[in-house]
Order: C-alpha cells, then structure tokens, then sequence
C-alpha cells in the first residue's frame, strides 16, 4: 500500500481545503510532519483513515466531530485520498453525515454520508463504486488489514506500545488481540467448556437412567436393589455388578414362571371335568323346565278358544263387505259434492244480486263488464303521467326562482372584486418591496453588530494593555537584575577557583591541574566564598526570570495583535454613534421583516382574488343561460299538464278515480260469471250422485246385505281385518306347536330332576383355584417379559454410561488444558498461547532493529513465566541488557530508551502482522512522536533504523514538534495554527 495524495476540506481544524502530494514530499523516503501542539498533524492521518475506513482512531473517533469548527456553512466536509493497492491505482473521495443549510426556507437538512471509489485507467478514473457497503468492502478486502491493524500498522503510535511495554502480561492480550485473529482458538475453548458441561449433564442423566431401569427391575421382581447398586452409586466405577444382579433377578423370576405354568394345567384339568357333569346337569333340568311350561300353557290356551267365536264371526262379515269399499265411498263423495254445488250456487247469485243493475247473469253481462274494465284499465299510465308532470311543473317553478336570485347575487358580487383586487395589489407590492430589501438590511446589520462587538472589545483591551505592559517592564527589570547577579557570581567564582581547588589538595595526592604531589603555596580564599552550588541557583533564578520575560513579552505582543485587529474591524466610529446605528438598523430589519413575511399571503390572496372574479363570470353566464332554458321547459310542460288533465276527467265518470273504475267493473264481470259457472257446476254433480247411489245399492244386494246402510256397518275399520286375522291365526298356531312338543321323544320320558346347587358349588371352588393359578402364572409371564425388555435396556443404559463416561474425561481434560487447569503446568490458555507465539514473532522480528538502536545493548526477550500471584502467563516481555548480561523487565527502561523499544515493537508488530494478513505490503508508515525522549546519540540510532525502513522504495513520515528534527530531515510538511483554523505552510 502507497499513499500518493491526500485533500481535506472543512476537516478537524483545517478550515478550508489543504492538499498534500505525498509523492512529492516522500520523494526522498523521508518527511517531517512538523507544527505545535494542536496545529493539525495528527488530523492529517484522521483523514487517511476516514477516507478508508469512514472512522477516525482512538477517542477522537467517539465524539465524531469529524466537520470544522471554522468552516462556512456552505462547504462540505469531505476527504480525497489517492493510493495504490496491489496493482491498483485507487481515488477514495467520502463525506460522513453533515448539516447544510436548506436551499428552500430556513433551517438545516441533513446530507446523508457519500463514499465514491474510483479506478485509474488509460482513459481516466473509471467509477468502482458508489455505495457506501461496496465500496468499503472493495477497500478492506484489498487492504487486508481492520481499523486497528491499520492504525497500529500504518500509523505507528508510540504512546500505545510504550503502555503496551510497560502493561502486564494479562493487560497486552488487549492490543494483540485488535492484531492477530485468535477468535477460532476462543470458540475452540467455548466449544470444549460447552461440550464438558453438555458430556457431564449427559453422563448424569445416564446414571439417573440406570438408576431407574434398576428400580423398574426390582419392582417388576419385587425384590430390593443391594446397597452397591443405589442411586447414588451406580455406575461410579467399573465393574459387571449391575449386569451380574440382573441375570440373578431374571432366573428367579424364571423358576417361578415354571412353577406356577404346572399349578395353572392341573387347575385346568380339574375345572374341564366339573364343568362337563354341570353342562349335562343344566341340560336335564331344562327339559323338564320345557315341559312344564309346555303343559301349563297348552291349558290356558284351550280355556281361551271360547271367548274367541264372537271375533270369528266379526271377521267373516268384515270380509264380506271389504269389496264394497269402494262403490260405498264413490256415492258418498258424489252426495258431498252435489250438496257443496248447491251451497256455491247460493252464494254466487248473493254476492251478483248487490251489483247486477236488475240484470240477468249471463255471458253477454260478464263481457260487456270486462270490456269497459279494460278501456278504463288502458288510461292507467297517463294518471302516472300526469302526476309526474305535476311534480315536474313544481319542481321547474321552484329552479326558475332559484336561478333568478343567483344571477342578481353574481351580479352584485362581481360589481365589488375590481376594488378589493386593488387593494390587495397594493399591498402584496409593499411586501414585495421591503422583501427586496431585507437582505441588504441583514447585511449592513450583522457588519454594524460586528464594528460595535470589536469596538467594545478594543476598548476592555486597551485597558487591559496598560496592566501587561507595566508587568512586561517589571519582568525585564527582574530579568536584568537576576542575570547581573548571576554573572557576578560567576565571576566571583572564576577568581576565587584557585582557592576552590587548593581546599582540596593533600600532600601525596596529585595536583588536578599540574599533576604534583607537592603543593608549596596553596592558594587562599580572598573574600566571600562563592561555591557551585551559588553559581547554579543564580543562573536558575535567572532562567526563570528570562522565562517570565519571555511569556509576559508575547501576552503583551498577543494582546497589541488582537487589539490592531479589533479596531480594524471596529472602524472610525465613536461606541455611542455604532450602538444608534445597530438600533436604527434593527428597527428597519425587524420591520421589512414584518412587511416581508406578508408577501406569500397577499400574493396567494391576489391570486385567490383574480379567481373568483373569473369563477364569478363563469358562474354568472352559466346561470342566466340555465335561467332561459329552464323557464321555457316550464311553459311547454304546463300546457301538456292542462290537456292530460281534461282527458282523465273525462274517463273518470262518477267514479272517484280511474283506479276505483277498474276495481268496480272489475269485481262486477267477476260476479257475474261466477253465477254462471256455479249453475253449471250444481246440474253436474246432482247427475253423478244419483248414479252413484243405483251402483251401490245393486252391489249390496249381491254380496248379501239387505240394502246400502247393512253394507256400510259391515265394513271394519282400517287395519281390523289384520289385527283379527294375526289374534285367531296366532291361537291356532300356538296350539298346534304346544301338542307337537309335548309328543316329542325328549320329553316324554324324562328321569328325576338333578341337584343343581351342590354341583355349581363344586364347579365355583374349582373355578376360583384355577383362576388364582392363572392370575400367579400370567403374572409371572409380565414380571419375565418385562425383565427380558429392561436387561436389554440396562445393557444398552450401562454401555452408554461407559462411553459418555470415557468422553467426559477425555473433554474435561482437553477443556481443562486450553483454560490453562488441570495438566497445563504454564496455565497458559490456548489463545493466549497463540499470542504469546505471536509475541514470540514480534520480539524476534523488533530485536533486531532494537540492538541497532541502542548501539548493541538490548534485546527483547520472551517470557512464558506466570505473572504475579499465580496469574496465568504466555505474554512477559523482557528485555537483555548486553552491558550487564541481566535479564531485566521492560518497566525498567528509561524514557530515551522506552521510546526506541516501543518503536522497535511497533515496527516488528508491523512486520509480523502484515505477514499475517497475506502479505501486504507496506510502502508508507508514520511514526507519531516521541523522539522528544531521546539525546543526540539515540537520536542518531534511530534516524539510521528509519534510513534502514526507506530502502526499497518505503516512504517514512515522522511526525513531531521537535525543533532538532527540523535540521535533520530536510524534507519537511509544517502546520500552522491560526485564529481561523489551521493550514499548511507555503
């Protein structure tokens, strides 16, 4: 990965836009990223990563106060960032999510976040991407590395692996983790403390099975399970015992199915032969039973033979008269029916007599009245009609009057809108003019505000500068006096040095000067004594003083700065003369404003207006032109109505209407054929009763009744004949059956009657032995069935436990090994094992440019001992001093020397963790600070292992406040602060 050109707009403090050809200033490998404190060097990498990855690292990243704070509303935050990514030249422009003003209206809209990836090619940058999802993900997948590989690859901050050195073993597991991907190690532990959990819940659910299964055992045996199968114990060691009991309890159990399968056959036997003379016991007894009953009833029924003659007869006479039935019932209906014509006769000659004019009925009467029915009936619709045009008349009146006072309010309506339309012109027109205006007010406001804001400023100031200047002066006396008494004591000392020295002479000794061991004439002190010690607390005092000299100096020159400023700002105006313009000019605003937030409602009432005075024009000639057309509807109307209304009057007669015309003629003409038709009726069915009474009268006669009424009381009722036939049959028949059985050889020789009793006594005491037999051997059979499914059963049971119980050690054992328990000596777990073989990499990689570093001295050392207390180890971090040959801990390293440590880790880590990613190369890196630490020897260690990562084509940024870095890399891309935001010198 090569970094080629960098572009922030409105990004951190820079305000604008600042770019940065990163080929141009790494052209020779190396460049200074070089500001204050504050200025914007850092950001400048924020920028790198966000157009990456769409974040910025560490803390900065949780506030996402990504926009600056300087920039107008009208620029967007965004960042460029051209780079190459294996053979691919990439341009990643992304805006994260922002606040612009609205184009319409007041107010702010949200602009959602943009990622745009582009490709160079021959013909330019062809568009990869414009989705934020894809677009990342094109990215990460070429990149190899995760935000925090990338920060610690790339970006190089020293601050974290100088507590990264000095943190515990337990705490570097933190930061390795970001880097190396161990997550398949930790599901392996979750997996292995999930399956020992799952493996010993199974296993106790076995034991519980078995325990169970033996319970069923012994009560299906009713016996005791033994003391060394209880629940609590089975299963916990090896051992056939289970098995061994189990086969004891089934050839019990066995044993005693023979047993009682013997007593149940002989039972049997005994019950077979006391049932056989019972069955021939019972059938004797039921065949004198048969002829008792026999006899007894054969008795009643000859008693009964008496009381039945009277049916007999009644029988023979119903037969008779049976095929009679029908002429009798014919002449009866035809009597019915003839005295049912006459009565209709009557009641149709009443009903004609009210309506008949004293007219005979006949047909020539019923016609005539149908046909006059019939001429009112066809005049029926026009009454219809004329009603309809009655509601049809009224209706148009009342439209005609209607439309007549709307075309005189239209008129009067549309007379007043020319004036009101005036009006309201008017109006919108002021409006639109003091909204022509109001900007220009705004303006010249917010510029009157700003003169008197900066004027009232510059005058607090002013007074202000007056303070500052008189602390400047009294530093400066300060700094003259401490630095003369200073020199004065320096002085002092330089001639009194000989007298300094001679104090430490002895005889024998040599002479630091002259290298004698003899001293004639030491000098003697002249004067106050003036010791190093003096000199050094007045050049301390004096420093100060130059310090405070220098800090009052730029509060002052700071404070004339901004004062210039604000009275550039302020203009030439007194306070009192700005402050009446602010009020004249927020007076004008506040009223143009008022004027001006009227124009949408006076122009959308001009418009509403000129609407209906169009509306009111249409609505008026549409009504006039109805008016016309409706009223001359209503005069051709009533005249029809006049006519239709002469003719139905006419028609009518004396009638009430023509519906009551109808109706009468109607029921008339009925009547009338009704007396015909009923005279008819009543000589018809005189002629079928007569016939009917001859035919019934000659058929009695023949069958032997002396006339019709004999005939008719002969008849018997429905189903009498069957009920008679099925009494007398029945009684025959009886009769006959009982005489046949009591001749029958079965009966007619019998023996005594047997003793019953004694031999069901018998029978009942061989039933109940062979029962209770059978109840022992079918329960036998269960207990040997159900001991044959539960041996099979606890086998299975018994084996499983065995095998669960062989898993669960194996898995307790493994899961006890990778949570650093059981036979893990180092109680190391297996992530952490992992990493500690990657910290092992790391140290070996980072050694090397260590030594070179420190000139030979150190070396990093790995360290698998466990921490403090028993803590689990794998991640101890030492260093090998070469000078001392001690093995000492990484806390112990000075400032200088833990800033080339860390910067050795994290070029190591680097080396390490882009071998792990695939591969990737890296051609840029920044080292972030830290080089304040170091004295010129180490500073030259460490320029010469940046020289070193250059070579082969790398680009090396060093970011740093330190002025000694200015003179040792030439290449140099300085931020400067500023009121306004940051931006990039030259």
């Amino acid at each position: 990965m090569r970094l080629h050109r960098l572009s922030l707009t409105a990004f951190g403090p820079f305000a604008g836009t600042v770019e940065v050809d990163l080929d141009e200033v790494g052209r020779d490998g190396l460049f200074l990223l070089w500001g204050p404190t504050g200025a914007g060097k850092t950001t400048l990498l924020d920028g790198v990563v966000f157009a990456l990855y769409g974040r910025v690292p560490g803390a900065r990243g949780e506030e996402k106060r990504l926009r600056s704070d300087h920039a107008d509303a009208a620029t967007r935050t965004e960042v460029s960032c051209e780079l190459t990514l294996g053979d691919e030249r990439l341009r990643v422009v992304r805006r994260p999510e922002q606040q612009r003003p609205k184009k319409r209206g007041e107010g702010w809209a949200t602009e959602q976040a943009k990622l745009v990836v582009s490709r160079l090619t021959d013909g330019g940058w062809e568009p990869v991407s414009t989705r934020i999802d894809e677009g990342s993900e094109h990215l990460r997948t070429r990149l190899g590395l995760d935000v925090h590989q990338f920060c610690q690859v790339v970006l190089l901050p020293q601050g974290d692996f100088a507590r990264f050195l000095r943190a515990e073993p337990e705490h570097r597991t933190e930061l390795l983790r970001t880097l190396f991907d161990v997550d398949r190690y930790a599901r392996a532990e979750e997996w292995l403390a999930d399956e020992r959990t799952a493996v010993r819940a199974g296993t106790e659910d076995a034991r519980h099975q078995l325990a169970n299964l033996l319970d069923r055992v012994a009560q299906a045996a009713d016996v005791e399970v033994p003391e060394e199968l209880a629940p609590e114990l089975v299963g916990a060691g090896a051992g056939g015992g289970v098995l061994r009991w189990v086969a004891e309890v089934r050839a019990a159990a066995g044993a005693q199915l023979a047993s009682a399968t013997a007593r149940a056959g002989a039972a049997a036997a005994e019950v077979a032969s006391a049932d056989a003379e019972l069955a021939e016991a019972r059938a004797l007894a039921a065949r004198h039973t048969r002829r008792d009953q026999a006899l007894a009833e054969l008795v009643d029924l000859e008693q009964r033979a008496r009381a039945l003659e009277p049916l007999r007869a009644e029988r023979d006479t119903g037969r008779r008269a049976e095929p009679l039935r029908d002429v009798l019932d014919a002449a009866h209906a035809a009597g019915r029916a003839a005295e049912g014509a006459a009565g209709g006769l009557a009641g149709a000659v009443a009903a004609w007599q009210p309506v008949s004019q004293g007219r005979p009925a006949d047909g020539l009467v019923a016609r005539e009245l149908r046909d006059r029915a019939a001429e009112a009936r066809a005049l029926l619709p026009e009454v219809d009609r004329a009603r309809a045009l009655e509601r049809s008349v009224a209706a148009l009146a009342r439209r005609v009057r209607e439309l007549t006072g709307r075309c005189r309010a239209g008129e009067q309506a549309a007379a007043a809108i020319p004036e009101l339309l005036a009006a309201q012109e008017q109006e919108a027109a002021r409006a639109r003019a003091a909204a022509a205006e109001l900007p220009g007010l705004r303006a010249s406001l917010e510029s009157a505000e700003a003169a008197l804001v900066a004027s009232r400023a510059a005058a607090e100031l002013d007074a202000t500068l007056g303070v500052l200047r008189e602390d400047t002066a009294r530093a400066r006396d300060a700094r003259a006096d401490a630095r003369e008494r200073w020199l004065d004591l320096r002085a002092r000392r330089l001639d009194g040095m000989a007298a300094e020295l001679a104090a430490g002479l002895t005889d024998g000794a040599d002479c630091p000067v002259c290298g004698a061991v003899e001293h004639p004439r030491p000098a003697a002190p002249g004067g106050e004594r003036v010791t190093a010690a003096d000199e050094d607390a007045a050049r301390a005092l004096a420093d100060a003083a130059e310090a405070a000299l220098t800090a009052a100096t730029g509060r002052l020159e700071a404070a004339e700065r901004e004062l210039a400023g604000l009275r550039a700002r302020a203009g030439e105006l007194p306070s009192q003369q700005q402050a009446a313009r602010v009020a004249e000019l927020t007076a004008a605003v506040r009223t143009a404003t008022d004027l001006a937030a009227g124009l949408a409602p006076a122009e959308a009432r001009l418009r509403e207006l000129v609407g209906e005075r169009e509306e009111a024009a249409a609505r008026l000639g549409a009504d006039r032109e109805e008016l016309r057309a409706r009223t001359a509807e209503h005069d051709a109307l009533t005249t029809g109505l006049a006519e239709l209304t002469a003719r139905l009057a006419a028609a009518r007669g004396d009638d009430a209407d023509l519906a009551a015309r109808v109706t009468r003629l109607s029921a008339a003409a009925e009547a009338c054929e009704a007396v015909v038709a009923a005279e008819v009726e009543n000589l018809r069915a005189r002629a079928e009763a007569e016939a009917a009474r001859r035919v019934a009268e000659e058929r009695a006669g023949v069958a032997g009744f002396d006339d019709v009424r004999a005939a008719e009381s002969a008849l018997a009722g429905p189903g009498r004949l069957a009920q008679l036939d099925r009494q007398l049959d029945g009684h025959d028949q009886r009769v006959a059956v009982l005489r046949a059985q009591l001749t029958d050889p079965e009966l007619a020789d019998l023996p005594g009657r047997p003793d019953l009793a004694a031999l069901e006594d018998r029978c009942a005491g061989g039933t109940r032995r062979r029962e209770e037999a059978v109840a022992e051997l079918e329960q036998a059979r269960r207990c040997t069935r159900s001991l044959e499914d539960l041996v099979g059963r606890v086998s299975a049971a018994e084996l499983t436990l065995a095998e669960l119980r062989a898993w669960s050690d194996q898995v307790t054992a493994l899961a006890d090994l990778t949570h650093g328990r059981g036979a893990n000596a180092r109680r190391m777990r297996l992530q952490s094992f992992v990493l500690a073989a990657r910290l092992e990499q790391v140290a070996e990689v980072a050694s090397r440019r260590l030594l070179d570093m420190s000139g030979g001295r150190y070396t990093f050392l790995h360290s698998d001992a466990q921490g403090r207390h028993g803590a689990r180890g794998g991640l101890g971090l030492d260093v090998f001093d070469e000078y001392t040959g001690v093995r000492r801990p990484t806390k112990t390293l000075s400032g200088g020397e833990s800033f080339m440590a860390s910067l050795a880790l994290a070029l190591g880590l680097a080396d390490v963790v882009t071998a792990e990613t695939g591969g990737v190369r890296i051609d840029t890196l920044f080292v972030d600070e830290g080089f304040g630490t170091l004295d010129a020897q180490a500073l030259d260690a460490v320029m010469t292992v940046l020289d070193e990562l250059r070579r082969g084509g790398r680009t090396v940024g060093v970011i740093s406040h330190l002025e000694e870095l200015r003179t040792r890399i030439p290449t140099r891309l300085e931020v400067v602060a500023g009121r306004n935001g940051s931006r990039l010198a030259g």
